[in-house]
């Protein structure tokens, strides 16, 4: 754990009380970036000067002092992790899961469709939105990629009982989310969530949902990140399973 380093340093010095507060620590590790002393001073059901004394048989300065210590410390831990073995997890827990997705009824509700429209909530969407339009003209499905909230808006009038509409979002969730959401529902709008959250707003609601496994991780410049790679290949199997329902379709007459 974190803080086992300065624990084993000064464990002589440290009481029953100490320890529990250092496992209340432990258990809200991610909430101690922003928590504020009186708030650890109540999931822990101690006193805020009890902290104030465990953090000076630490070594440390004060709570705040603390606070930088986890930080840097939970950064140190994140970075270490394999990254590129992160990213094999991902890739292969997506397409286990693409392996049991009900490609049939996916791909009637595509073959029936007149137009596919694609919605990305983001920049990073909007690229793979781009990306899935050039895979569906392959597929000789005429589509239409919305750039933004207010391009979905204005369009949204256009969509017809029978086309299709993919959203991509990260979460699944965003207060903008609501609203778009609201009038998909009101026009009787079919359309498909891939999302990488399996209980968010967004796939509650749709006709057909996907899954995509997408961790976020730190770069060597503490920026957080998340790769899309997941996401090309989820688009990437659907169309080949498209392909695939189509050619035993034409098989069968």
């Amino acid at each position: 754990m974190i803080l086992d380093k300065l624990i084993n340093q000064y464990f002589d010095d440290l009481n029953e009380n100490d320890l529990h507060i250092i496992k209340t620590i432990h258990d809200h590790i991610d909430e101690m970036k922003t928590m504020k002393i009186q708030d650890l001073a109540t999931h822990a059901h101690t006193s805020i000067s009890s902290i104030h004394r465990l953090t000076r048989k630490l070594g440390l300065d004060g709570y705040s002092d603390l606070k930088s210590y986890i930080k840097l410390n939970n950064y140190t831990e994140e970075t270490t992790q394999d990254l590129i073995e992160l990213l094999n997890q991902d890739i292969q827990q997506t397409m286990k899961y693409m392996e049991q997705l009900h490609f049939d009824k996916l791909n009637q509700l595509m073959d029936r469709a007149p137009y596919i429209y694609i919605y990305g909530t983001g920049t990073a969407q909007l690229d793979l939105a781009n990306d899935v339009q050039r895979q569906l003209w392959s597929l000789h499905k005429k589509s239409m990629v919305m750039r933004n909230e207010q391009d979905f808006k204005n369009g949204i009038e256009e969509i017809g009982g029978d086309d299709l509409l993919f959203i991509i979002s990260l979460s699944g969730e965003s207060k903008n989310l609501d609203e778009i959401i609201q009038m998909i529902k009101t026009r009787n709008i079919k359309y498909v969530s891939v999302t990488t959250l399996r209980n968010n707003l967004l796939a509650q609601n749709a006709m057909f949902n996907i899954y995509v496994n997408s961790t976020p991780f730190y770069l060597y410049n503490k920026v957080d990140n998340s790769s899309f790679l997941p996401f090309y290949i989820v688009f990437d199997m659907i169309v080949r399973k498209f392909s695939e329902w189509k050619v035993k379709q034409k098989d069968r007459f």
